[in-house]
């Protein structure tokens, strides 16, 4: 997977239309379906801003996941959406050390389904690790950034240290798989950032 946000290009006309998905569990759902028949699918995601339900990018890894597909590159669509495309991990893919994480932690709370498993038995070693929130910079979820950002002082105190600070937190608030995890995460990393603080 691409565990760094997907790199965002514009859209071409030739695009087929986006499916957009309220939530991640619609997703599973379209996965449990068709992830053994079907070669892609371009899933629509709106933005925080737009004020409509949306499936988070996050959650849309952590289900592509579960039945062995991968993300590809952003396309915006316009102001308010995007589309990432979604495919069937190749044996030869690179894993990142974060998806490496997220599967062991999928994998215990009961959520890999067969295929992703398979895929997951299928990286190759040299093919591990390669690029990662270690290696690429690390972006946050929009949604979450915006919160952050909502509370100045801690913005303002957080973005004035060292980027290897800056990188470690922001990989351990995005290296959690539940959605809560990465909220809950985020909520101590605005209160130690709020008092002049870091996180230890």
């Amino acid at each position: 997977m691409s565990e760094h946000k997907p790199k965002s290009t514009k859209l071409k006309p030739a695009q087929e239309p986006a499916i957009f998905f309220n939530s991640q569990d619609e997703f599973r759902k379209w996965l449990e379906i068709h992830h053994e028949k079907e070669t892609e699918l371009v899933v629509g995601f709106y933005k925080v801003d737009s004020g409509k339900p949306s499936m988070t990018w996050p959650q849309s890894v952590d289900q592509a996941l579960c039945f062995g597909w991968i993300d590809g590159i952003r396309r915006s669509i316009d102001k308010e959406r995007y589309c990432i495309r979604f495919t069937p991990r190749k044996p030869t893919s690179n894993w990142s050390e974060i998806n490496i994480r997220k599967v062991e932690e999928l994998t215990k709370a009961g959520l890999m389904k067969p295929a992703g498993l398979k895929a997951f038995s299928l990286r190759k070693e040299n093919k591990s690790g390669i690029y990662s929130y270690e290696t690429d910079s690390v972006i946050l979820d929009p949604n979450l950034e915006k919160q952050f950002k909502a509370n100045k002082d801690a913005w303002t105190f957080f973005m004035k240290q060292a980027p290897s600070y800056k990188k470690a937190v922001m990989r351990w608030i995005m290296g959690g798989v539940q959605e809560k995890t990465r909220q809950s995460r985020l909520e101590k990393t605005i209160r130690e950032s709020e008092t002049q603080k870091r996180i230890s």
